[in-house]
Parts: structure tokens; C-alpha cells; sequence
């Protein structure tokens, strides 16, 4: 399907249709004016600061000055922070707590553990070991989507992507949300989000695409003779992928998740600039055919047949009816987007990019 502009309902329902809790912004008022403990010292980190009560909410200043009310080693005022979060509408507020972990330091990590801080604990820990949302969602302000997918890269990316990227390197985000390779006649699916994060000056940006990161099973050698039913309404195209289970059937390939760092492919590949790693890639395999990618594929990892052959790539519009991502398993972004993808990424000696499988 096209790249959806606007889906009304659940998680692609945009911000400002859905309204925070009713009550958020008066409890954070009543909160934030309560008066201290008598027998409590008196300090500036029991509560957020006023300024920061504004909206909407910086996600990056809440992480810093959670951080800070927490290095303290003050009490704090858990309700009004809680609160604060509670004004973000709530498919966003996951982020805050992204966004605010990756602030966090030792001393403030340290704190969260004491029984008083439990509930903001709980919070952080639960978000952290959640998958990220790979749907289309409606920040209030770019600077909090930037503050979001770049604590979602953070969170995923090896330590020499993060290094990278806290040097202010252009670097890749992809959320893959899984679909079958059987889906759309075999040609594929743009359902996957691609988000460039760079800097410019001091300011972030998060620029968003289409991308496909699963192989279609037009290129499955089970579709080539029409035997197995389950691809009788496959548009068969060529065979591609590696027996990796000696059944005599060349078995389709995705990237596992994981960071990849990229360089630019020389002569790039089907008529435009790509993009190629150095180092051989982990893909698994969808060895039982039943076009998902699954533990139920028996020896579904391949370490070492795929080589880099999985490139960064465009593939066909996605301004058709039925478009045909040309994916064998690489990276591809529609045809009439990657001329701005391009332009977006721009020429860095190389690129580091993140794929995260999102919560399904």
C-alpha cells in the first residue's frame, strides 16, 4: 500500500485529537504548589522546575532534569513527575521515559533503586525492555520526535553507533513492523519506517520514509513452479536466497536486528547510489516457507552465506495501487522518495544504521 498520510484510530491517530488525562495538567499544578514536609529540607529538585511545565513538554530538558533532581540525592516529589509525563498524550509518553533513560546517570540510576523512587524505576525499567512502536505517530514538536527516535537508537545501537552518532554523524533508524513475504502477490511491503536522524548546528532532525526490510516471495524459488499452494498467487519475478537446511530449496533472507555499518556501494545498483556493508551480515532464513521468519524455521541463521549482499537501495514507487518493492532481502526505499533520502543522508564516508523489530 502507498505510505499512509493520515490513518484516524489506535496508534496512527494523531496527537492532537488525542487529549492527555483530563485532570493531568490540574493535579501537576496542585502537586507542583504543595507545601514541603516540615520536618524535610527544603531543595529545588523535589519538583520540575516551572519552566519546564510549559507545553509542550521537552522530552530531552525532562531526562536532564530528572537526572539532576535524582543525582541530588534529594526527595522527590514523585507525584508532580509523574504528572508532567501524564500531560503528553499518552501514545508519546513512552518516549518521555525513553528519552529521559538515556540521561540518566550513574548517581541518578543508583537513586531510582530506593523505595520512594520505585514508581519512576518502574516505569523506566518497563519501557526499556519494551519494543519501540513502529507506527506512524504525531509528535507535538519536531524537537520531541527527534528527542524520541534518537533515544530509541540509543537504546539499540551498538556502543560505536552511539559514539557516532553523539558526534554528530548522520545516522539510521529502521523500525521493521513483520509481514509475510507472501503478501501483495509476493512483491513486498513498504510497512517498515526508516528515520534519518542528523544535526544541524545544534538542532536535531528526524526525517522519516518508507522503507521495506523483508525479502517478497517473487524471488522465492518455491514460486518458480507453481507446486506449493501457498505461493499459487505469487508474481514469480527470479530465485534468490541459499539452501541453508540441505532441502535442495534456496531459502529467503532477512537482516537480523542489529547495528550495520554501511559505506557507499561503487557503481551503486539498479541506477542509483547505494549502500553497502564491508563485513559479512547475520541473516535468518525462512526455512518452512511459510513466509514469516520465525523460531518454528529450523537452522533459520545464516552467518556467513549472505555475505554483504544485503544493500541500501531504492526500490519501485509506492505512489502505485500495488508496489513492488524489489527486495530480495535488502534495505529499499521507494524510487520516488530516494532522490529526498538521498539528499537528506547526504555523502559521510559511511553510515551506521539500527534495525530494531517493533512492537507488533
Amino acid at each position: 500500500m502507498p505510505w499512509p498520510d493520515l490513518t484516524i484510530g489506535g496508534r496512527d491517530q494523531p496527537s492532537w485529537i488525542i487529549t492527555p488525562r483530563a485532570d493531568a495538567r490540574a493535579h501537576l499544578a496542585v502537586v507542583s504548589n504543595q507545601p514541603v514536609v516540615a520536618d524535610q529540607p527544603v531543595v529545588n529538585e523535589h519538583r520540575p522546575p516551572d519552566w519546564l511545565m510549559e507545553r509542550p513538554l521537552d522530552f530531552a530538558a525532562f531526562g536532564r532534569q530528572l537526572n539532576k533532581a535524582l543525582s541530588s540525592q534529594a526527595r522527590l516529589d514523585v507525584e508532580a513527575w509523574l504528572a508532567l509525563v501524564e500531560t503528553v498524550p499518552w501514545p508519546l509518553q513512552d518516549y518521555v521515559w525513553r528519552a529521559a533513560e538515556t540521561r540518566l546517570g550513574k548517581a541518578a540510576k543508583a537513586a531510582l533503586r530506593r523505595p520512594n523512587n520505585r514508581v519512576l524505576w518502574e516505569q523506566i525499567e518497563a519501557v526499556r525492555l519494551c519494543r519501540p512502536d513502529g507506527g506512524k505517530l504525531y509528535f507535538q514538536t519536531p524537537k520531541q520526535e527527534f528527542d524520541a527516535y534518537a533515544a530509541v537508537f540509543r537504546r539499540f545501537a551498538s556502543p560505536m553507533a552511539c559514539m557516532y552518532f553523539m558526534g554528530g554523524m548522520v545516522s539510521l533508524l529502521s523500525l521493521r513492523n513483520e509481514s509475510s513475504t507472501l503478501a501483495h502477490h509476493g512483491e513486498g511491503s513498504y510497512d517498515d519506517r526508516l528515520v534519518v536522524l542528523r544535526r544541524i548546528g545544534s538542532t536535531g532532525m528526524a526525517t522519516l520514509f518508507p522503507i521495506c526490510t523483508e525479502p517478497g516471495a517473487q524471488y522465492s524459488q518455491r514460486a518458480s513452479n507453481r507446486q506449493d499452494r501457498r505461493y499459487g498467487g505469487v508474481h514469480f519475478s527470479k530465485t534468490d536466497g541459499e539452501d541453508v537446511n540441505n532441502d535442495k530449496i534456496k531459502d529467503l533472507g532477512r537482516l537480523i536486528e542489529g547495528t550495520y555499518h554501511y559505506y557507499e556501494k561503487p557503481g551503486g545498483h539498479v541506477g542509483a547510489r547505494a549502500f553497502q556493508t564491508r563485513i559479512t551480515q547475520v541473516v535468518e532464513r525462512d526455512t518452512d516457507g511459510d513466509g514469516r521468519f520465525t523460531t518454528a524455521d529450523p537452522n533459520r541463521i545464516d552467518a556467513r552465506k549472505a555475505g554483504t549482499s544485503m544493500f541500501i537501495h531504492q526500490g519501485g514507487k509506492d505512489s502505485v495501487l500495488e508496489p513492488d518493492t524489489w527486495s530480495a532481502g535488502c534495505q529499499t526505499i521507494p524510487t520516488n522518495r530516494y532522490k529526498a533520502f538521498l539528499a537528506t543522508v547526504g555523502r559521510p564516508p559511511s553510515l551506521f544504521y539500527v534495525l530494531v523489530n517493533a512492537a507488533r
